[in-house]
């Protein structure tokens, strides 16, 4: 089976859990026999072609003079999305198109139709989501339409958790049938071993970590907001914030406000070996979402044994269940704060979710994962799609 991912990160692009998911599983399906060709925009300093883990790898030039920022988002998206459509029209032979997320949605269409095969459609987020159900502005409304597009073109569409199918089913009033849930996965195996601890990382005590885009669904500022509470009973506490986003400005501000800023490290993206070593020093990972499809962070988390405290949200409350962790209410700091300190505070109960966690990582290697997408693939025929829904989306969506 010759599969054509097409994504807008990938490997050496990578802005967040996209630009993992898809080289992982490509990789997987690789190794499986699958003959694999992602198509993605490339990165100034990148070869236009290469191969990575049995995976061709084919990128395209964005299409200037747009640049990547809000004003000219959509234009800069449909130009990208255009360029990504005509290469992978030109690549042969192809049974299958994966498209991820809206940002490639015509282009994945357009591949399909060229082709004459099926589409399939991950959808790792929706835009209504992301907004706690609304669609604020021409952008989100414009987003949320193409995500429309692509889920009524698709023949067969993926989602990462239950939370998720739920959200896509409601959203865009997509048939729970034409919905499949295979999760995010991680192999610990393939991951880089701890090195010696940088002088840096273990500053402090006890050591909590997030590691997350810097983004308001993701919990930042909740974060910072439950550190007094915690300084109170640990003073040497400090907080390690790994990643970048749109909220970084605004999250220094609500450090300085919190006036914690001498127990807050912000040290934005950071290498896969500097990751691994962030997380073997840390005594506890949060990752208090507010919306959170999937939170791919648990996974690396229980990889790493350290425990977890997580927003009850979505993918991480799928797999952050009682036994493995503990969870708190979204936008709740107060709540945050006490779930970080009652894991401090019973190191027994504590290791033995952290053990639970672990364990259950057998059930997310993306051998499996890849294995149970391609039959995704193989159950699904390319059909025409519904008529096209010109009405504007009702508000709030969700």
């Amino acid at each position: 089976m010759h599969v054509l991912h097409l994504t807008w990160e990938y490997p050496p692009l990578v802005y967040g859990g996209i630009g993992r998911h898809v080289p992982a599983l490509a990789a997987a399906q690789a190794a499986r026999g699958d003959r694999v060709t992602v198509v993605t925009q490339r990165p100034e300093g990148a070869p236009a072609q290469d191969m990575q883990a049995g995976v061709t790898v084919i990128r395209v030039d964005p299409d200037g003079p747009f640049p990547y920022h809000l004003p000219s988002l959509l234009t800069w998206v449909g130009a990208l999305d255009a360029r990504i459509g005509n290469a992978a029209c030109e690549v042969a032979d192809v049974d299958v198109v994966h498209a991820h997320d809206w940002v490639v949605g015509r282009a994945g269409a357009t591949a399909a139709n060229t082709h004459g095969v099926p589409l399939i459609a991950t959808i790792h987020a929706t835009e209504a989501g992301r907004h706690s159900g609304w669609l604020p502005d021409v952008v989100s409304r414009s987003v949320h339409l193409v995500e429309q597009w692509l889920v009524d073109d698709a023949d067969a569409v993926i989602v990462c958790s239950a939370a998720m199918a739920d959200e896509v089913e409601r959203a865009h009033n997509t048939p729970a049938r034409k919905i499949s849930v295979i999760p995010n996965g991680i192999d610990p195996g393939e991951r880089p071993a701890p090195g010696e601890l940088a002088e840096s990382l273990l500053q402090g005590h006890p050591r909590i970590t997030f590691v997350g885009r810097l983004e308001w669904e993701k919990g930042v500022f909740t974060a910072v907001q439950a550190m007094p509470a915690v300084l109170a009973r640990y003073p040497d506490a400090r907080l390690r914030m790994v990643g970048t986003g749109s909220q970084q400005e605004a999250l220094h501000a609500a450090i300085l406000d919190a006036g914690v800023a001498a127990s807050v490290d912000l040290l934005g993206h950071v290498d896969e070996q500097t990751l691994a070593d962030v997380y073997a020093s840390s005594d506890v990972v949060i990752a208090p979402s507010s919306y959170e499809p999937f939170g791919i962070v648990a996974l690396e988390a229980a990889a790493a044994g350290i425990p977890l405290v997580v927003g009850d949200t979505g993918g991480l409350a799928e797999f952050v269940t009682e036994p493995r962790g503990r969870r708190h209410r979204p936008n709740h700091p107060d709540e945050l704060a006490g779930q970080i300190l009652a894991a401090l505070a019973d190191p027994v109960d504590t290791a033995r979710r952290r053990d639970a966690a672990s364990a259950a990582l057998a059930e997310y290697s993306w051998a499996r994962i890849a294995g149970r997408t391609d039959e995704v693939y193989a159950r699904t025929g390319r059909g025409a799609p519904p008529p096209r829904r010109l009405a504007a989306p009702p508000n709030p969506v969700l």
